[in-house]
């Protein structure tokens, strides 16, 4: 099955940005590149989907915490095979609580929703255009680069930081910033 890539901003947003054209592999790469990265930070895929289905183990808590965040529909929870409507949720945060608690088992809980937005705030947006325009700025391998004594260093690396902005973006719309 082929994995679909996911883009947390506009392809074209970034090409105005850069002043490349919106179909440069380098382009392309650098706004995947931040995007897998911005998921790899906050624990989950905040472009939507629809009729997710998620398995989880049991807690043996009453509070059960998905793997995702703003919910904007639950079709369906089974406990071992058999659907419940016995649970209360808050949707943005991913949480479902149950009175009577969630059985302590691996894999007995099948949650189908759809989750994510299908327009991606701006403010976390900017943070992924931000990023990927510095990774497709970044010269690979060189560290310093001097002009008229032709002075060129690489470095064993390029390193790319981030900046407040995406540090902002990443604490609200992690996992572990859950109501």
């Amino acid at each position: 099955m082929a994995e679909t890539t996911t883009y947390l901003a506009d392809i074209n947003d970034l090409a105005t940005l850069t002043g490349a054209a919106a179909d440069n592999p380098k382009l392309l790469l650098a706004l995947r590149r931040a995007s897998d990265r911005f998921i790899d930070a906050i624990g989950w895929n905040p472009a939507y989907t629809p009729n997710d289905t998620i398995v989880m183990d049991g807690s043996g808590t009453r509070t059960l915490l998905l793997p995702v965040m703003h919910i904007s529909a639950i079709t369906s929870v089974t406990i071992a095979d058999e659907t419940t409507a016995d649970y209360t949720a808050n949707l943005n945060a991913g949480i479902l609580r149950r009175a009577s608690g969630w059985p302590d088992e691996l894999g007995n809980i099948t949650v189908t929703c759809s989750h994510g937005y299908e327009q991606i705030p701006g403010g976390l947006a900017d943070a992924i255009l931000e990023q990927a325009e510095t990774q497709y700025r970044a010269l690979a391998g060189i560290q310093s680069y001097a002009l008229g004594g032709r002075s060129i260093t690489f470095g064993a690396a390029t390193t790319v930081g981030v900046t407040q902005k995406w540090s902002d973006a990443a604490a609200r719309y992690s996992l572990g910033a859950r109501a």
